[in-house]
């Protein structure tokens, strides 16, 4: 059993080493889709208390609780700002009001009064705004003892183990952050969704006052949870970038078409390793090279940004010379064209027509047009 294992590892590197990767960096859509004339946000924290639950509240909770969530709240939009700064969506302000509407029950308030949205989208030249009207945070922390074992030196200086009681702290954090995008133009409500984020943190000493001072804080696992919320939200409304990962064959050298063909495309020449590649398939009655050639004729017109080309040779390289890479990776070119279509309505700058005209003034600066693929290439 033990050869069969060493036999199936040894065929892996063996294949590993015949391909070469090449990284592309391109967008994922957005999980929902914005309407297209919202170019620009307006982000708006509606987290502080009505008047008649300030009185409860401040029974409850101590004002550097209060302060905690709010900082959470900056925290969770610094994060979304910055996420959003990577895609080419958005453009996003940060409001300095701070408006009252958050209940003691947790639940949403009634929506902000329209009049008051266009006079901040009006103030902020956007066409959007959203608003943060829950917030809630809680960290509980417990504490205990167990057995553990250490290394150190005897008198002698030799290493042994030795058993000692460990101290510990744990603490739980958790947030609950409601988010309402509001369109101030068409004058409805686009999304309206509760983000729950938890996570533990533990520190360990060898006294029970070291464990809890080496234990993370409330309010930095607020701020980190928020950012995580923020992180999340960003790619629900704005496509956001992501690398895929693409292999080439680089082998046999024997076939001099294609090992130049893969040295090219080292050097991000897919033009020439193209043409290279098809002098090839020419000139070659081999399959099983025929198959390899197709194959990475299909990756450098998906690196070249031709996805239908790039299907078409992927579908050669399995139908015609039977190269079972061929088939999988044409699958996923499909997707990929799929998910292009989404990208493209996704981020299509709105008719002249449909623009406010109140808000032409907005700076989109372009951002809608997608970036230039960029590439990476890495022998395996």
């Amino acid at each position: 059993m033990k050869k069969y294992y060493i036999f199936l590892i040894l065929i892996s590197v063996l294949f590993s080493s015949c391909m070469k990767s090449v990284s592309i960096n391109t967008l994922r859509p957005a999980d929902i889709s914005i309407p297209n004339d919202i170019q620009s946000i307006v982000l708006v924290d509606r987290t502080a208390y009505e008047k008649d639950a300030i009185g409860i509240i401040e029974g409850i909770i101590t004002g550097e609780g209060i302060n905690e969530d709010q900082d959470g709240v900056m925290t969770m939009f610094s994060s979304l700002q910055n996420s959003l700064r990577v895609s080419p969506r958005f453009d996003v302000v940060l409001a300095s009001e701070r408006l009252r509407g958050q209940n003691i029950l947790g639940s949403f308030p009634e929506p902000l009064d329209w009049r008051q949205i266009d006079q901040l989208t009006r103030k902020y030249n956007t066409d959007a705004l959203l608003a943060i009207e829950i917030f809630d945070s809680n960290f509980i922390v417990t504490n205990g003892k167990r057995k553990s074992t250490r290394t150190v030196e005897d008198k002698e200086g030799n290493k042994i183990e030795e058993e000692y009681t460990e101290f510990f702290a744990e603490g739980v954090g958790n947030t609950r952050i409601g988010i309402r995008l509001y369109d101030a133009k068409n004058r409805t409500v686009i999304d309206q969704d509760i983000y729950t984020q938890n996570k533990t943190w533990e520190a360990s000493a060898t006294s029970l006052k070291e464990a809890l001072a080496k234990l993370v804080s409330k309010s930095q696992a607020t701020k980190y949870l928020a950012q995580s919320v923020g992180n999340t939200y960003a790619g629900k409304i704005a496509p956001m970038p992501v690398r895929i990962s693409r292999t080439y064959y680089s082998k046999p050298k024997k076939n001099a078409h294609l090992s130049k063909g893969a040295r090219q495309a080292g050097v991000n020449q897919w033009e020439s390793a193209i043409s290279t590649w098809k002098t090839g398939l020419r000139n070659t009655s081999d399959n099983k090279v025929s198959g390899r050639m197709a194959y990475n004729i299909a990756v450098g017109y998906e690196i070249l940004g031709d996805l239908f080309l790039a299907h078409e040779w992927a579908g050669k390289s399995y139908v015609d010379y039977g190269n079972k890479k061929g088939r999988s990776y044409a699958s996923q070119l499909n997707n990929r064209m799929i998910t292009e279509e989404i990208l493209d309505e996704q981020l299509r700058l709105p008719e002249p027509e449909t623009q406010n005209n109140t808000q032409n003034n907005t700076q989109s600066k372009g951002k809608q047009e997608k970036p230039t693929i960029k590439i990476k290439l890495k022998e395996n």
